[in-house]
């Protein structure tokens, strides 16, 4: 069963079902936040998230080892996402369109290369630089071609984004770092737990108290709207990330399922949530998902 979770066929089967998950978190971000604060979403899914992975641990159908181990790249990894990261993303995606914050996330690849090769001392081969710069052009030509784009009106959404894409990547070094000592299930259940425990502190220390679990156990939309984005988008869609990150290059991986969720994310924007549509997202997603090709071959 371990081979088999380790082997290629497994990890780029898994890839999708994160993008897949992922991508529609934007729109599920969207239709939350009408009713809730950024801190009381964040903390409420966290919590659940905290919640499963403290329940498995306890009925032992998970094993998480941290005696004997060094902490320091755990704790960054679980400090940087989802601390600081989701803070970032949640407020850009409630200033900005679903689309758009979907397609500002797809930059992260971009990130990780350059401060991979910056300070980390990493080498990419030029198949993959040109694969991560086409999937930016597409970001580029279905930002600032969309009607709803300004950069007076919806800056401070763009900046905030800009810091989420800085944050993720860092993230991505730092768990791949911690892969080295922890596997996929401890890192997750140590970025859920500080999540839990982050939010919920800022979110008693602002005033917020439990109204947010009142208003989702007497709004059901709400609810399964929070339910989604803590099994899913926190839960399993990090479990994912985090073995994909332990097995394959930093910037392959980020690269595949960032711009896999990209496209979702547009997708989901333009035909559920509202989202401008035009040639300049089916050029822009056309490109992005060309960068996944590419990227994706040549990592084979």
């Amino acid at each position: 069963m371990k081979t088999f979770m380790n082997s290629k066929l497994f990890l780029y089967g898994m890839i999708p079902v994160c993008s897949l998950c992922w991508g529609f978190s934007f729109l599920g971000t969207k239709v939350t936040l009408d009713q809730l604060d950024t801190v009381q979403l964040l903390a409420m899914r966290w919590t659940i998230a905290a919640l499963i992975f403290l329940v498995l641990a306890a009925c032992k159908v998970i094993h998480v080892r941290f005696r004997g181990k060094h902490l320091k790249w755990v704790i960054l990894t679980g400090l940087l996402q989802p601390c600081v990261y989701s803070l970032f993303e949640t407020n850009g995606i409630h200033l900005t369109t679903a689309s758009e914050s979907s397609i500002f996330i797809a930059t992260i690849p971009l990130a990780v290369l350059i401060i991979g090769e910056l300070f980390f001392h990493k080498e990419t081969s030029r198949k993959t630089k040109i694969s991560i710069v086409i999937a930016f052009i597409g970001v580029v030509i279905c930002v600032a071609f969309s009607p709803d784009f300004s950069l007076g009106g919806k800056s401070l959404g763009y900046l905030l984004l800009t810091g989420a894409v800085l944050t993720g990547a860092l993230y991505s070094y730092a768990s791949s770092k911690s892969s080295e000592e922890y596997n996929s299930i401890e890192t997750t259940f140590t970025i859920a737990v500080l999540g839990c425990i982050w939010f919920n502190a800022l979110s008693f220390s602002m005033g917020y108290g439990i109204r947010g679990y009142i208003a989702c156990m007497t709004d059901f939309k709400l609810f399964a709207g929070v339910l989604f984005l803590g099994v899913c988008c926190s839960c399993l869609c990090y479990l994912i990330f985090n073995h994909v990150l332990a097995k394959l290059p930093t910037v392959i991986a980020t690269n595949l399922i960032s711009n896999g969720t990209t496209a979702i994310g547009v997708l989901a924007g333009c035909l559920l949530g509202g989202d401008a549509f035009g040639w300049y997202t089916v050029v822009g997603v056309g490109l992005t998902i060309t960068g996944i090709c590419m990227s994706s071959l040549e990592e084979k």
